[in-house]
């Protein structure tokens, strides 16, 4: 079958083990730091509520950790959990998940374990691929596809930017900062990942006259220059600046906003913007839709407008 040892986490599954894998030594994983005895090649079977002295799923990601000895991971579980089970697994990682009724059946379970091991099919070359093309079209496959490709690509990137950027800033428009803060406000929930949100407001940005567009896009600087690149800037209504921080918490968020001010105090100005930050940084309690984010964002904001000089920047509790 090509496996060199099989381990098994829980006792009661040696035999099972054993039986569907033909003669292979199987053995059972230690309880002091299981995650170090498999070797590279080695199989190694868990059950969901097995008696191993770490939760198998946490279990099935140490072992699949990088830089770690590449083993097969099984996991084994009752039918009725399968369905809650196999998605979890993958995310862990974990190479197969079995129920106990296919563990009973050696043949079943050698079978599932010979498809893992199976070497993957060859596939054909590109080159191939594109010659097959060309015999039904009767033409030069490769470079007509490489043409449409990036027309197509740099057209469509070129529209798509234009679309959601704002002419006056260069940063994005208030509508897809919206589809933005939903999308990392989410990955944020699902995750457990921190998220630092900015609502950065210029007051009197709109008593400049004719100097507002060149303060406008200084303003737009500064952002640029002091946020990472997976940072998220956009402009959220005439006076105010939304930025998404990922992995980002609250001091984070407020070291930056100090840093912004700074530069923003020392832009040439016909007279004082007289900025205000708010800052809330999710998972937070009582925090469960992008709206009530935004909701507590706002009155934040306010709390801001009352303050003065660095005291301008408010956190929400």
């Amino acid at each position: 079958m090509g496996l060199a040892r099989a381990w098994v986490g829980d006792e009661s599954l040696r035999e099972s083990v054993r039986a569907a894998l033909d003669g292979i030594e199987v053995l059972t994983l230690p309880q002091d730091r299981p995650w170090e005895a498999p070797s590279g090649g080695e199989l190694v079977v868990l059950r969901l509520d097995g008696s191993t002295a770490i939760d198998a799923f946490v279990l099935c990601s140490m072992l699949k950790a990088p830089g770690a000895a590449r083993v097969l991971v099984a996991l084994v579980c009752d039918e009725q959990q399968r369905e809650v089970v196999d998605p979890i697994a993958r995310f862990c990682l974990c190479d197969t998940v079995v129920t106990d009724d296919m563990l009973a059946e050696a043949g079943a379970f050698a079978a599932e374990l010979e498809a893992l091991l199976a070497p993957p099919r060859a596939r054909d070359s590109v080159d191939v691929l594109l010659a097959r093309v060309e015999d039904r079209i009767g033409g030069h496959a490769r470079e007509l596809a490489d043409r449409v490709a990036n027309g197509l690509s740099r057209e469509r990137e070129r529209s798509f930017v234009s679309s959601v950027t704002d002419s006056e800033t260069g940063l994005f428009e208030g509508p897809f900062m919206a589809f933005k803060l939903e999308e990392e406000f989410k990955r944020s929930f699902r995750f457990r990942t921190p998220l630092a949100v900015l609502l950065l407001d210029l007051p009197r940005m709109d008593q400049l006259g004719e100097e507002r567009a060149r303060v406008l896009a200084e303003v737009a600087g500064v952002f640029l220059n002091e946020c990472r690149d997976i940072d998220v800037l956009g402009r959220y209504d005439d006076t105010s600046f939304l930025l998404l921080l990922p992995s980002t918490g609250a001091r984070g968020a407020h070291v930056l906003a100090r840093r912004i001010l700074t530069c923003i105090e020392a832009l040439d100005t016909p007279e004082p913007l007289e900025p205000a930050v708010a800052i809330v940084a999710v998972p937070k309690v009582g925090v469960d839709r992008k709206d009530e984010l935004l909701d507590l964002a706002r009155l934040t904001l306010v709390a801001a407008w009352s303050e003065s000089g660095s005291e301008r920047i408010c956190v929400a509790e």
